[in-house]
């Protein structure tokens, strides 16, 4: 058992800095937007599951959107718990509560695997969307709805065995208060950037610094890259031969998915890039994982949550059929006569005879 000589959640032991005011002053006020995003989140993501599983919907782009949205549902329904605990409870439940400390290493290793397989899914996105428009891909086929799904479970897993090693190094540690003379809990978990002569929490850092975010923020910035050359390139190409028939439905259709997706992939690089970049100074700048990142590290959350609950506002504001599709399901709930008197003709009735495939959200 170990004695409790320092407060594990003070920041005492940092410099005053204009850094550690601003940290400290957000910090009392982080749980009201956190649990307004997160609540948000949770229904958005739900609905857009309900809506992406849709047999009108059903392609492999979809499949893909559908496990984004089931891993930013997992991040987002642990998160609130989580806020209220951290940032609501009382202090001295916090430490001597052995339930929610075990609760705490729970949600840091499930949030670890939902997000770092919403990442690695939309790297997946943007590398599967490229090869199928890129100039020498005429008539190329994406991959079928089942075998897409494969790749999403075995997406979720690889991205378990990626965080096991941080699992193995989160243990929950009894301490004694003296002041108080009660057992307080301690959740020990590896720090980033730390010398502490532990073999585990350095392979486990550098396993999951470059597998769970410096490789797949930078193949998606590469991809997403590509891919918005790709569009301006053809564009270009339809300037150029307007009045010969060169545009068609069809192309119409690629153009929008690709910007859409586009705009999904720009949401995964704003959001994830700078922390890539804080990670990369926490390996070669000596201490900045205490006195820089530590303090970043609501404002790091807000910016991943703000991520995985906006995919929603994307689709209704980019996709015709997501918003078609979503108005017959919302028809359907209310009542049929609803849709008789706003006179709103079914998605679902008009794709159900149609011979071409579902074009991508």
């Amino acid at each position: 058992m170990e004695l409790c000589d320092r407060d594990y959640n003070s920041s005492s032991n940092y410099s005053a800095s204009t850094l550690l005011l601003v940290s400290v002053r957000y910090r009392d006020v982080h749980c009201y937007p956190a649990l307004v995003i997160c609540i948000y989140g949770v229904i958005t993501n739900v609905i857009n599951i309900i809506v992406l599983t849709k047999p009108s919907m059903r392609n492999s782009i979809n499949c893909i959107l559908t496990g984004i949205a089931v891993a930013d549902m997992i991040t987002m329904s642990s998160s609130i718990p989580f806020t209220y605990y951290y940032y609501i409870m009382d202090e001295e439940a916090k430490l001597t509560s052995l339930p929610w400390l075990t609760f705490l290493a729970v949600h840091m290793n499930l949030t670890l695997i939902s997000h770092t397989s919403s990442l690695w899914l939309g790297v997946i996105m943007a590398v599967m969307r490229y090869f199928f428009v890129r100039p020498t891909a005429r008539g190329a086929k994406t991959l079928e709805s089942r075998s897409t799904i494969i790749v999403i479970i075995a997406t979720f897993l690889g991205t378990v065995l990626l965080i096991i090693p941080n699992c193995l190094a989160t243990e929950v540690v009894p301490c004694h208060n003296n002041e108080t003379g009660k057992t307080n809990w301690h959740l020990k978990v590896p720090s980033f950037g730390q010398n502490d002569g532990n073999v585990l929490h350095t392979v486990n850092f550098f396993i999951y610094a470059v597998m769970g975010k410096i490789i797949p923020c930078t193949l998606i910035t590469f991809f997403g890259g590509l891919l918005l050359h790709t569009l301006k390139v053809a564009n270009k190409r339809t300037r150029r031969l307007k009045g010969e028939n060169a545009t068609s439905n069809t192309n119409s259709q690629t153009r929008r998915t690709t910007v859409m997706l586009l705009a999904i992939i720009a949401l995964y690089i704003i959001s994830e890039l700078p922390q890539s970049i804080l990670i990369l100074l926490c390996i070669f700048v000596d201490g900045f994982f205490r006195e820089v990142y530590a303090l970043l590290g609501d404002f790091i959350d807000l910016l991943a949550l703000i991520n995985s609950a906006t995919n929603f506002i994307t689709y209704i504001a980019m996709s015709t059929q997501y918003r078609n599709t979503l108005l017959d399901i919302s028809c359907a709930c209310v009542h049929r006569t609803t849709c008789k008197k706003c006179g709103h003709t079914s998605a679902l009735q008009s794709t159900k005879y149609s011979k071409t495939p579902p074009a991508p959200v």
